[in-house]
């Protein structure tokens, strides 16, 4: 009996001693390298956005240096004819090379999560507007240089497959007082949906 009511005590002593470890797995540079890898460095994507509202298309090429940087560019068409330009939307092509970090979700696969970009836009196009002076349409040709800043959000899945958001805007360093037809300002924004590999 006085064994029996020894390992009744010891029973609850003995559970409520153990502790239940968690156990945390932590990445280390190497893993998140080789998840990286798994998905792929390099990336083409197509902006929809341009795609849906304008005539135009905005396909793009982006390279992860590692996992939280990544540097790229995108280039854009107008795909609308001469007679479809109009006052607010003149560009006829544009390259914009780019420079990313990534934050907070980048430890995964590398490249993805909240970003923040430096950018370089160069664009070309005409402006056709009618002058006070004149009853004919009066067509002018410009090259611009625009840098600037974009904010956004890339979300990748395991099979590669990319979506992202971005927004941002620049300064045309060529914009003149005289250029009543052309803003002094630029923006970038996307809606883009792209392959890894």
């Amino acid at each position: 009996m006085r064994n029996l009511l020894l390992i009744l005590l010891l029973i609850p002593l003995l559970s409520s001693s153990q502790e239940i470890q968690q156990v945390e797995v932590v990445k280390s540079e190497k893993q998140i390298e080789k998840l990286t890898e798994l998905v792929g460095e390099n990336e083409l994507k197509i902006d929809f956005l341009d795609f849906l509202l304008f005539p135009a298309l905005t396909v793009g090429y982006e390279k992860s240096r590692n996992s939280s940087t990544a540097y790229g560019a995108t280039m854009f068409i107008n795909l609308a004819s001469d007679g479809d330009i109009g006052n607010d939307w003149n560009d006829k092509f544009a390259i914009t090379p780019y420079y990313r970090f990534y934050f907070l979700e980048s430890q995964d696969y590398g490249g993805y999560g909240i970003f923040a970009e430096l950018f370089g836009k160069f664009t070309s196009g005409k402006n056709e507007y009618y002058n006070n002076s004149s009853p004919n349409k009066v067509s002018d040709s410009y090259f611009d240089i625009a840098p600037g800043l974009a904010v956004g959000r890339k979300w990748i899945n395991r099979k590669g497959f990319t979506f992202e958001l971005m927004f941002g805007v620049g300064r045309n360093l060529f914009y003149s007082e005289d250029d009543s037809n052309r803003s002094a300002g630029t923006i970038r924004a996307g809606v883009s949906i792209g392959k890894r590999f």
